[in-house]
């Protein structure tokens, strides 16, 4: 039997790159799956890659910083599925600004999407773990919570709020069987990189200089997403695990 056969998960971002990985993960592996994705058409699309598979999955447009979106996405969970077992919070956004010329506003709509996001999902799944005695919550960080960014005072802000933000929840939560943790991915093949106008050439040089010789692909998210979501980690919370081949170490 498949580890997450009749369980529900709820995805956010999962219209690309490692947030779609982790929805397909985890429909291959037998759950149900929320696409939840800003972009309409990107949800869609994703929703119906899983269906073709003979999994089930429903993408619904999602603002993580909306509160009534997030609600809606929720509430589509519950109507649709009748329950929610895991929300992985992995919508984020990363412009660039020097700290001297960031705009207010963008610092705003950084922090509003990574990290009250992640505040406003977990709240809104909450409730639903409650009532049925457990559940799995895991959000995306970044290494950029620990080393800071460049022209990213923002984003490394709401990366490491998440972590204290994970902390809090899961000692909260541990009493009612619900576990929360961190991912931190490193450097990783996605569109997120390319549009800080670097090259293939230099982000797979840069990737050489990581010690298992290589950045990592959005797959490389999945094993340990599944296994954080599953029941032999029940005994794991509060955790942040960084998966960067070893280009920051904890």
């Amino acid at each position: 039997m498949r580890r997450f056969e009749g369980r529900v998960a709820i995805v956010t971002g999962a219209g690309q790159g490692i947030g779609r990985a982790l929805a397909r993960g985890f429909a291959t592996e037998g759950a149900a799956l929320v696409v939840a994705e800003l972009d309409a058409a990107r949800a869609r699309r994703v929703e119906q890659e899983i269906v073709q598979e003979a999994e089930r999955a429903i993408g619904v447009p999602t603002d993580v910083s909306d509160e009534k979106a997030v609600t809606n996405t929720v509430e589509t969970a519950i109507r649709e599925f009748g329950r929610i077992d895991v929300l992985v919070n992995n919508a984020g956004i990363f412009p660039l600004s020097p700290i001297e010329t960031m705009a207010e506003d963008e610092w705003d709509r950084v922090i509003a999407t990574n990290l009250v996001g992640v505040f406003l999902c977990s709240r809104a799944v909450v409730p639903h773990m409650l009532t049925q005695g457990g559940g799995r919550i895991i959000s995306l960080a970044s290494g950029r919570a620990f080393e800071g960014a460049v022209h990213g005072a923002h984003y490394a802000a709401s990366k490491s709020g998440i972590i204290g933000f994970t902390k809090s929840l899961a000692l909260e939560l541990a009493p009612h069987g619900i576990t929360a943790n961190v991912l931190c991915p490193g450097l990783t093949d996605t569109a997120q990189p390319r549009g800080h106008d670097l090259t293939d050439e230099e982000i797979y040089a840069r990737g050489a200089k990581i010690p298992l010789g290589r950045i990592g692909q959005p797959d490389d998210l999945v094993g340990p997403a599944l296994f954080l979501a599953s029941d032999p980690a029940r005994h794991i919370t509060g955790q942040t695990v960084l998966v960067n081949g070893g280009s920051i170490m904890w």
